[in-house]
């Protein structure tokens, strides 16, 4: 290929190995939905749901804390590095999960898995959405989702493969070390990011990583765009406080806003627990994780669709369309529960089911990788890395929050009564006012343009 043209093939080779991240984002955090059954049987769980809460929950304090070491970690490190060091966490939790001695060797795993993930999941779409060019920058970052989808399809797969055996999550979780391994060799052979490198005062190294990506033109006139950018931050003297200062003011609250909607539209009551629902209408376990299968391959299509028309559409038409259809399915789930006594068990089954699967198709058009989209792309350089981490802490906070409350409502009359699926349903209609008067179309401008949306 000439260095004189882009090298667009290049950039999705790197992509995929980047989103591979994603992919053991997806799994670690959705094989626990189908390895349970076989956990509690092999360490006799079945009257300690304490302990059980402890293992499920792990994975979100470990990524609660993840985002505090990647955040200055990786203005300081760079992109690949910090990468490179979440992926041998991901090696040794893998590990440690699969050959579990106890239950606190178990935990202890899953604390490093959720401390990866809680890197990568702030990382890798900055270091993807620095290696993009801005045409294709909402498509590439959406990969990172895509492969998040994949990851828990993968492990629903892997769940049902392997769970009639009196061990079988033991082969679950050794199934995770492979993504992990290919994540760290991968992760070696990748180049840094070419706008870290500039703020580093590494002009020759960027310039040549532009090259490749770019061809010469076009890396000349990012390499300059950036480098005049970053001389009139060093000007100001900024640093990561301006993300709470007046200016910024407008980035912070998409930040939270975005993630507190995502999450508290009951996506991962979804991810966590949906075996649990769908035992409420299957006769059988089996039944239900076959189903459970189903939402890994609905997500995963339907994140597909959104890598094609994030760039295409826009956000905020993708934002509102996917809120709509959420808000409806959510209320046809709700139904389902509330009018159970007066619906046969086939029409219960079909909303249940069907309103589970619809809303997951509208959720993996729009607040699915609009999270992760928003925040590697709406802060201003300097405090990036710093700022995507802080995105990244709000996800894991709401998450821990909706994987803890949904069980205690779901045994409640909010439960029985489907209440709890019209309060996640209330949360998506309060974002469709947040698209409207917070969120920015971002479609089509560079990073540095979005940066200069804030100085207005």
């Amino acid at each position: 290929m000439s260095t004189s043209s882009p090298n667009n093939l290049l950039v999705y080779a790197i992509t995929a190995v980047a989103a591979t991240g994603g992919l053991l984002f997806g799994f670690d955090t959705g094989v626990i939905n189908v390895a349970l059954p076989s956990l509690k049987a092999h360490f006799q769980l079945q009257d300690s749901p304490s302990t059980v809460g402890w293992i499920v929950s792990a994975v979100l304090i470990g990524g609660m804390v993840g985002p505090f070491i990647s955040g200055p970690l990786t203005d300081m490190l760079g992109r690949k590095k910090i990468n490179i060091i979440a992926a041998l966490v991901f090696v040794v939790g893998s590990i440690l999960t699969a050959v579990a001695p106890s239950v606190a060797f178990l935990i202890i795993g899953r604390l490093m898995l959720g401390l990866a993930i809680g890197i990568v999941a702030a990382t890798i779409p900055l270091y993807i959405a620095e290696i993009a060019p801005a045409d294709k920058r909402g498509q590439m970052v959406t990969f990172f989702q895509l492969a998040i989808t994949l990851g828990i399809l993968l492990s629903y797969v892997v769940g049902f493969m392997y769970g009639e055996l009196a061990d079988g999550w033991r082969s679950m979780f050794w199934a995770g070390f492979i993504p992990a391994a290919i994540l760290l060799i991968g992760m070696l052979l990748v180049p840094e990011s070419p706008r870290w490198l500039i703020n580093k005062g590494r002009g020759e190294e960027a310039m040549a990583v532009l090259t490749r990506l770019r061809g010469e033109a076009n890396a000349r006139h990012e390499f300059q765009q950036t480098m005049e950018l970053i001389e009139r931050e060093r000007m100001s003297r900024a640093d990561w406080r301006e993300l709470f200062g007046k200016r910024l003011r407008i980035p912070l609250l998409i930040g939270i806003g975005i993630f507190a909607i995502q999450q508290f539209s009951g996506i991962n009551a979804i991810i966590y627990y949906s075996t649990d629902i769908f035992n409420s209408v299957f006769p059988s376990t089996r039944e239900a994780t076959l189903a459970t299968v189903g939402v890994g391959v609905v997500n995963a299509a339907s994140t597909l669709i959104a890598v094609f028309f994030l760039d295409r559409w826009g956000r905020k038409p993708l934002l509102y369309t996917g809120l709509v259809g959420t808000a409806v399915s959510l209320a046809t789930v709700g139904c389902a529960f509330l009018f159970r006594d007066s619906i046969s068990a086939d029409v219960q089954q079909i909303m249940l089911v069907g309103g589970v699967y619809v809303y997951l198709f509208f959720f993996a058009i729009s607040l699915g990788p609009m999270g992760w989209l928003l925040i590697a792309e709406v802060y201003p350089l300097r405090i990036r890395g710093f700022a995507t981490s802080m995105g990244s802490f709000n996800h894991w906070f709401f998450d821990f929050w909706v994987g803890f409350t949904f069980p205690l409502m779901q045994a409640s009359a909010l439960g029985v009564n489907g209440g709890i699926f019209f309060i996640y349903m209330g949360v998506v209609l309060l974002g469709l006012i947040f698209t409207k008067y917070i969120v920015p179309e971002t479609k089509g401008l560079s990073l540095e343009q979005i940066e200069g949306l804030w100085k207005k």
